[in-house]
């Protein structure tokens, strides 16, 4: 899935996350475009579909999600794409960087050439210091993780929710900056990456052109002069800045004497600046122009391998729930109870339960239960062998309080048999029934819930609560 597919992936999930009230999209419209995303990929079912049918389906759904609530909701188009400004700014930013470079003013004044001009001397050494950094992140995961993290952070401007047309909307849109912004940001990086190491390469470039432009219709007086600098130091310190430039390009060095004659308050007056220009371009190509090229080469190459293979992850509910549907046997969600008597209307309750959480297609089927303070040697798991489609929901009872000795073991005996597949499902209906009416009883239901929760953490088990009297399809 690509990076514009996977923008509209991502998208979809806020919306139909957040709009709890279906306010934008409705159950029915949900429910159709899963249809016909179905129906279309089966059609096309060729190559793409064949390659990756789960990204094929899942962006199928959302286009055809949005493009339905684009023409009613104009505000989505502009969080379905992106400004072209950010994509111009990948080629404005380097072509200002080569400009700048071109028209300095700084390193090649008229009529002179500094030996030891300041800022020449600031190019390369900024650019030395960012490899020394870049060594650095490489030999030190952690800092080159901290680093991709910045890019991740979540950050959302002031003002956003009121920008963007209905409540609804607004929520879905800040939801969908913030996961896009967590889920795009090794896009990010390499993308930043590449942009910040073409305008580096370009600038040397440009700083290189500015200087045998000037050289075309004036003729440099090079030299240099210093306060503290004797010509012996000077020699040395410009025999160790040329020395890659003198060696790889096989050009003369220079003496001691020669050195000692370019002082510009010496008498006469040196010539041979093209010699020196050429030194200083061959040490820009070298230190900055060239490296700096073959690592936006390699940004470029890691933009373009997760723009064409967007990673999402596909375990989250959301996605299973989607993908849930297209198994070509139904899944099955197996219900043991603990402690806990299913009558008829929770039985049909955890078919819904089920739709929910596996597809459309899924179905619960409701196992014997466990009596409290069984002995977990005397009721063995359920075996999975040949189901691998198969999840199994240990139900228990809001209203009872979780126990190491009995829940507690009748979760861990069902983890060992069936690592993976378990799920903790609490339902809340006969204890919000109970408080129904009570002072506090949101608190009371919010603090038992996190008992649960805390519970379904520490014995390694994810949890989800449900209200089998108001099951998700009502």
């Amino acid at each position: 899935m690509d990076e514009r597919a996977a923008r509209d992936v991502v998208l979809a999930h806020a919306l139909e996350t957040t709009d709890d009230e279906h306010q934008l999209l409705r159950a029915e419209d949900r429910r159709e475009a899963s249809l016909s995303a179905r129906n279309l990929c089966g059609l096309q079912g060729g190559r793409d579909a064949g390659r990756d049918p789960a990204g094929s389906f899942l962006q199928t759904r959302a286009a055809l999600l949005l493009d339905g609530l684009e023409r009613r909701a104009p505000a989505l188009k502009a969080m379905r794409h992106p400004p072209r400004l950010a994509a111009l700014a990948g080629w404005l930013l380097p072509l200002a960087a080569f400009l700048a470079g071109a028209l300095t003013e700084r390193i090649a004044n008229p009529h002179r050439m500094d030996l030891l001009s300041p800022p020449l001397l600031a190019v390369l050494g900024w650019n030395l210091l960012m490899y020394a950094l870049l060594a650095v992140s490489v030999a030190v995961p952690p800092l080159r993780r901290r680093g991709a993290a910045l890019f991740a952070r979540p950050w959302l401007p002031q003002g956003w929710r009121r920008r963007r047309g209905s409540p609804a909307l607004a929520a879905a849109g800040a939801r969908f900056a913030l996961d896009w912004q967590r889920l795009a940001a090794p896009l990010h990086l390499a993308r930043g990456k590449r942009i910040l190491h073409l305008c580096a390469a370009l600038f040397g470039a440009g700083v290189a052109l500015s200087l045998y432009a000037r050289g075309l219709t004036v003729e440099y007086r090079v030299g240099w002069e210093s306060t503290f600098l004797d010509a012996s130091q000077v020699h040395a310190i410009l025999g160790v800045l040329f020395a890659p430039a003198t060696w790889l390009f096989r050009v003369p060095g220079f003496t001691p004497a020669e050195i000692a004659a370019l002082r510009f308050d010496a008498d006469g007056f040196a010539t041979g600046g093209a010699r020196w220009v050429h030194l200083y371009a061959a040490l820009l190509a070298i230190v900055v122009v060239i490296p700096r090229l073959a690592l936006a080469a390699v940004a470029r190459w890691k933009e373009t391998r997760l723009r064409a293979d967007f990673p999402l992850d596909m375990g989250l509910p959301y996605y299973r729930k989607l993908l849930g549907s297209l198994s070509p046997v139904p899944l099955r969600l197996r219900v043991i109870p603990y402690s806990f008597a299913v009558d008829a209307a929770r039985g049909r309750a955890l078919q819904a339960v089920a739709r929910s959480m596996l597809g459309d297609t899924a179905q619960a089927t409701v196992l014997p239960g466990w009596d409290y303070g069984a002995d977990p040697q005397d009721m063995p798991a359920p075996d999975s062998a040949g189901e691998p489609a198969t999840v199994t929901a240990a139900l228990v009872n809001l209203s009872a309080t979780p126990e190491a000795e009995n829940h507690g073991a009748f979760l861990d005996h069902l983890a060992r048999a069936l690592p993976g597949k378990i799920v903790l499902a609490v339902d809340q209906s006969a204890y919000a029934a109970r408080l129904d009416g009570q002072a506090g009883a949101d608190r009371r239901l919010e603090e038992r819930r996190r008992l649960w929760q805390d519970f379904g953490t520490l014995h390694k088990v994810p949890v989800t609560f449900v209200d089998l009297l108001h099951p998700p399809d009502a």
